[in-house]
Parts: C-alpha cells; structure tokens; sequence
C-alpha cells in the first residue's frame, strides 16, 4: 500500500508542477513576481516539458504500431504449439481452451483495443502489481487439464510483463529485471568504447584540421574512407583477427576483464572516424570565420586561436550528441554482441523475436524509446550550457 500512495504522490505533484509552470509562464500568476518568473517561466524549463510532452506521445506511437504488428503475426495456433507442449495429446476442444488461455495471459485477446488500452496501462508510471510465474505446466489427465502456477508478485511502476518463451533460464523471470540485466553487460562495453572514441576521434579530428593536406589528414581521410567502404560486419571480423592475432581473447567473458577490450576497441576505432571527420570539418569552417581572420590580424598565434576560439565553436554541434552515445551504449550493438558471444541487451531484442515473446520484444521498444528521448533532452540542454548563444524563447 506503501508504493502506492508513494507513487499516485509523486504522479500528482508532477502533474501539478506542470500546470503550475505553464500558469506561471503564460503570465496568468505571479505575473509581478520577477523571481519566480525567472525559475518557472525559464525558456529551457517550458522547453523541456514540452518535449517530454511530445516525446510520450511518439512512445505511445512506437508502441501502438509493435503492438498491432506483433498481433498481426500472433493470429493462428502456432504460438499456442510452441507453448503447449502436450499439444499434440489434447483433444480440438482442450486445445481451444488452453490456446485462449495462453493467448489471455499474453494479452492477446479477441479484441484488441482493449487488448491496446490495457498495455498502455502497464507501461504508464502508475504504481501497479507485477505477479512473477515461476512454474507453469500443463497436467494431462483422464478428462482434464489443470495449470500449475507459482506466483512471486512484486510492485512496479512500469509494467513491462513476464518472460515466457526465451528459454535459456529466463521463463517466469520480469521482462524488466531481465532487460536491466542484459543493459548492464552491454554496457560495460559500450561506455569504454564511448571514452575511446571520444578521446581518439575528438584529437584526430583536431590535427586533421590543423594539418590539412598534410600526411596525418591524408591519413586520417583514407582511414574514415575505409571505415565507409566496408560493410560493418567485415569490419568488426577484420579487428577480432588482428586482437586474436596479438593475443588478445576474442570471446567475452563477464569475469575477465581483459575480454572487454577487442569489442570495446572494435566498436571504438570505428566510431572514432565519424567523430574525426565532423571535427574536421567543423574546424574547417571556423577557419573561414569573420572572428578568425580578425584575430590573426591582432597577431594570435595559430594554437591559442585554435584552442581558445576555433575548437570552442567547432565542437557545439557535436557535444549535443555525447549523451545519445553514452545512453546508446546500454542498447548494445547486436553484430559486436554476435562476433564477440555477448549476453547483451542487441542479441537480447533478435532472439525475443525469433522465440516469439511479446513482453520481452515491446519491453525493449519501449525502454529503447524511452533512453532515445532522455538523450535527445539532454543533448539539447547540455547544448545551451556549451553554448550560451543558443535560446528556447519564442521572442
């Protein structure tokens, strides 16, 4: 009961925290008040909301479309045969009665609009009760079929529903605990793939510029164009021969560390000539700048031009996308997962699929939307701290 009141709480005082900051902004209170019109009425503040606002209705879109293709290919009884296995003893009727059976506890019903109406309801923040089926089991006797089922129930606040055909250990566990699970081991080798791009590409990028023509940019440019040319996945299996090569171990392993480095660097080198070539090429153009060629004629030297003006504009653009890359890595990248044998979140989304199980597929959608907005949000505000020139306000 607890969790409950906590939770219709919290929900309450943010929904009157919104209304209260739109009031505040429209100038219909504290109109007079110049310290509460500077926090509540703040452009980043309303600008926020507003793409939370937007934000939930392009998850509710995501959603509605996975939920009504995933029906589409649930119709007919081939779900009901990979889940019943007595399937082939039990009589037309007894079939009929377990599949509807099956297909309720799914959320796959006759009508799907309240089929639609009743997920939303689970994945919306309301506090709710999540039961956990640890044993399930069909018991086939002289004339009827009983369902053994052991429940563990626990309170959420985003329902994303139970495991049931993955198999492998997973049946009967939370779709959420097993996605967190599964983010936790990709992102241990994503984030150090993130640092390694992000401290190679970033200075690559800067001595490409500085260097133009030169041998480094000419060397710096035929690599991005190698990255470019071939497809990913030979990529990925050139870098695992050359780490194998070297002596560096190829399969991962959650209790070496050292099996961490050949998918972080492979994922790192390639990720580092994107960011090289936008430094590039952002630098480039400041070169050109108005500001640039004034404060050469003022007699600047070429690296405090570059440090202090040059690199400070350049980089605007590209500190935006930081957060979508260290938020990105807990979604994982189902080729390096492959090529590697990680137990990731990427290998994760394509075996629910193959395996047909709905939670684990729309739990993943979901928190995948749910992680591209929070990094496009906070891509946006770390923008306007980089670069103070950038404004929300309408006026």
């Amino acid at each position: 009961m607890g969790i409950y009141l906590i939770g219709y709480t919290l929900i309450a005082l943010a929904l009157i925290f919104v209304v209260f900051v739109q009031l505040v902004s429209r100038r219909l209170i504290f109109k007079n008040n110049i310290r509460i019109q500077q926090i509540f009425a703040h452009p980043l503040l309303n600008y926020s909301i507003r793409r939370i606002g937007s934000a939930l209705v392009s998850i509710l879109l995501a959603v509605t479309a996975t939920f009504f293709l995933i029906r589409v290919k649930s119709e007919g009884i081939m779900i009901c045969k990979q889940a019943i296995s007595t399937w082939d003893k039990l009589g037309e009727s007894l079939r009929e009665m377990q599949c509807v059976a099956l297909k309720a506890r799914l959320g796959i019903t006759e009508n799907w609009f309240v089929d639609l109406f009743t997920y939303y309801y689970k994945i919306l923040p309301f506090p709710k009760t999540v039961c956990q089926v640890t044993d399930i089991g069909t018991i086939v006797g002289t004339e009827t079929i009983y369902t053994v089922a052991n429940q563990n129930c626990r309170n959420f606040i985003l329902d994303l529903g139970t495991v049931f055909f993955l198999g492998g250990g997973n049946n009967g566990k939370f779709v959420l605990d097993l996605i967190s699970e599964k983010m936790v081991i990709s992102f241990r080798i994503g984030i150090i793939a993130v640092i390694v791009e992000l401290l190679l590409g970033y200075p690559m990028g800067i001595m490409m510029a500085k260097n133009k023509d030169g041998v480094f940019d000419r060397i710096g440019k035929t690599y991005i164009i190698t990255i470019d040319a071939i497809p990913g996945v030979a990529y990925y299996y050139i870098w695992m021969a050359l780490f194998a090569g070297i002596g560096l171990p190829t399969i991962y392993d959650a209790g070496n560390v050292a099996t961490f480095i050949a998918p972080s660097l492979t994922m790192g080198f390639t990720g580092m000539a994107g960011i090289a070539l936008w430094v590039r090429r952002f630098m480039l153009d400041e070169f050109n700048s108005d500001y640039v060629k004034f404060a050469r004629a003022k007699g600047l030297s070429e690296n405090r031009i570059m440090y202090t003006h040059v690199l400070r504009n350049a980089i605007v653009p590209l500190v935006r996308s930081i957060p979508a890359a260290i938020l990105g890595a807990l979604l994982g990248t189902f080729y390096i997962e492959k090529i590697y044998g990680i137990d990731g979140i990427g290998g994760l989304l394509v075996t629910s699929e193959a395996s047909n199980d709905y939670f684990v597929l729309q739990g993943i959608i979901v928190v995948s939307a749910l992680i591209s907005i929070i990094s496009y949000l906070a891509g946006d505000i770390v923008t306007t701290v980089v670069d103070p020139r950038v404004s929300f306000s309408k006026e």
